[in-house]
This record gives C-alpha cells, structure tokens and sequence, in this order.
C-alpha cells in the first residue's frame, strides 16, 4: 500500500565507476547499500540497531569514475588540432593538464579512504565512501540516527576518556549542531584563496593590455599568469577538500576553471580552423567570423570580464570574512 512505503534519503557519497557503482540510503529504522553492475543491482540493508562499529582508514584510493572520463576524454578531445596550435596555447595546455593530473594523484593519495561497517554477524566495505570528506559528512549525517535507536554513552565516561586523551572540546553553543560548529570553524579565505583572487584581477587587467600593446612580452606573461592563476585555483580546491577552507572559494574556484577550459577550447577549435581555411585558400578577409582576428578578441573581452567578475565577488568574500587569513 501507498501508505506503507519506505521512504529513502541519498546519503552523501556515491562511486560510479565504469562498471560498478554504488550509493548509501537511509531509510526509518536502517541503512541500505545499493550496488549496481550494468542492469543488475544489489541490496543489502544494515539496521541502526544492529550497527556496531563504522570505521574509516586513511588509505590511497586512485579511483577512476565516469564523470572524471568523460571529462578528461573532452579535455584530451583538442589533440586532433594540436598540429595547428600556436605555441603559447600548447605550453599552458601542457602545464593545465600535468596540473589537472598532479592534483588527482595528491587527493588520491592522502584524501581517500576505506570505510566498513560492522555488526555482530558480518563486516561490509561502503564503496562509495572513498574520500575522507565524503566519510566525514556521511558520519555526521548517521550518528545522530545510530544514537537515536541505540542511546548514547555516559557523558561521565565520555568526559573521562576525552581528558585521558587530551583537552576536552568546547561545548557546543544552543541549538548548535556539530555540523554547523564544524563549518564555524573553517575560515573562509586562506593565503594560497587570496593570491587567487588577486591573480584574477591581475590576469584579466594584462589580458585587457594585450591588445592595446605590441610588446612581445606581454603575451608571455599573460600565459604566465594564466598558469600562476590555474595553480591557485588547484590549491584553493585541495585546501578546501582538506577542511581548511570555506565552500564560497572552493566554488569561486571551480567557476575559474571551468571558464579557463573553455578559453582554451574555444581559442584552440578557433586557430586550428583558421589555420586549415587559410592553407585550403580561403582569404582571411572574407572569410566567417572564426577566421577573423575580432572574433578572439571579442571573446578574450567577455573571458576578461568574467575574471573580473570573479574576482570582485572572491574579494567580496574575503572582506565579508571577519577571521583572519591562515595559511
């Protein structure tokens, strides 16, 4: 009947890897693990009575999952024109995708982990909990349902353990849940968020100048700046998945990147097009907008006043701030 029917809740965390995917659910009075292989699935329920112990273990996890293919089979997709790209295109290509993949091995190898639930009959690995972050907020969107069900320890005791252990923690303000005391805690700009922000102004403000100077520099630096810019945004990313800095950046970030990515698919797409009507005759002059020179300065204009964008709203996020910056 319509009236007897569980109700599922996604947990955070879900693997979906080539083949094989999993997902977390939290139903009224238990857990559910989803496991799917192509169109067979599998279901295994862990009641909130039952669970004994949930263990997380900092361990390296390269895992490969399809949105991360997909995107790097897109980002690899320009090779087919490399031949025709100039030589400052392929030089911050090169260092974005090194960059990219650095980054994927550095999370991989100190942000992962292996996370298992026991019970009094069997022990099963959770294979969607395979970053730290993921696990952290999984435990913390549980407990209060395992401590619902089965109570919770003495506080006697769980105040004597905390000081044989180390300093007691601070008790938590009114209404004050421990997710929320966590985020409190976590500063919204760090050093490494606010050389970003200042490289997307900076970055924006020499791109401007390109085109109203000649200097053979002044590209030169521009990619330059376009790399130092590529590398704090990855730092801004890795800090944040580390905890030690707030979600507005992280999400500044990402906006960053992905405006950088398509900067580069479109100038790369537009010079290799280029390059191939020229060789096949056609004249530049009368040729379609791709082949004319106001074409990719009209999107370098939009791409810069994007950064600028981005830029007053990362320093209207670290004035917004009232902690300190940290490194």
């Amino acid at each position: 009947m319509a009236g007897t029917e569980e109700i599922y809740r996604r947990l955070p965390g879900r693997r979906r890897g080539v083949v094989l995917s999993a997902s977390m659910w939290m139903g009224s009075d238990h857990l559910l693990l989803v496991k799917s292989a192509w169109f067979r699935e599998e279901y295994k329920r862990f009641y909130l009575r039952d669970i004994q112990a949930i263990v997380v273990a900092p361990c390296a996890r390269f895992h490969v999952s399809r949105p991360i293919l997909i995107c790097a089979l897109l980002w690899l997709l320009p090779l087919i024109s490399v031949t025709f790209w100039p030589p400052g295109l392929g030089v911050v290509w090169v260092v974005a995708t090194l960059a990219m993949v650095a980054t994927w091995i550095a999370i991989s190898a100190a942000s992962s982990c292996r996370c298992r639930l026991y019970t009094a009959v069997s022990r099963d690995d959770l294979p969607s909990l395979y970053r730290t972050w993921t696990a952290r907020k999984f435990l913390n969107q549980v407990k209060p349902s395992i401590d619902r069900v089965q109570g919770v320890v003495d506080a006697g005791w769980a105040q004597t353990e905390r000081s044989n252990a180390g300093p007691a923690a601070q008790p938590l303000a009114a209404g004050e849940s421990p997710a929320r005391a966590a985020r409190s805690h976590v500063p919204s700009h760090t050093l490494a968020s606010d050389l970003f922000v200042l490289s997307l102004f900076v970055c924006a403000l020499v791109d401007l100048s390109v085109a109203h100077f000649h200097a053979a520099i002044l590209p030169k630096v521009a990619t330059g700046l376009s790399v130092a810019q590529l590398v704090g945004a990855i730092a801004v990313m890795v800090q944040h998945y580390r905890g030690l800095l707030g979600s507005a950046m992280h999400k500044l970030a990402i906006a960053a990147l992905v405006l950088m990515g398509l900067m580069l698919y479109v100038q790369a797409f537009a010079t290799s097009f280029t390059t191939f009507s020229i060789g096949a005759g056609v004249n530049p002059a009368t040729a379609p907008m791709p082949l004319s020179s106001a074409f990719m300065v009209a999107v370098h204009r939009v791409a810069d006043g994007l950064d600028l964008l981005l830029g007053f709203i990362g320093a209207a996020i670290v004035l917004r701030s009232g902690e300190p910056a940290s490194q």
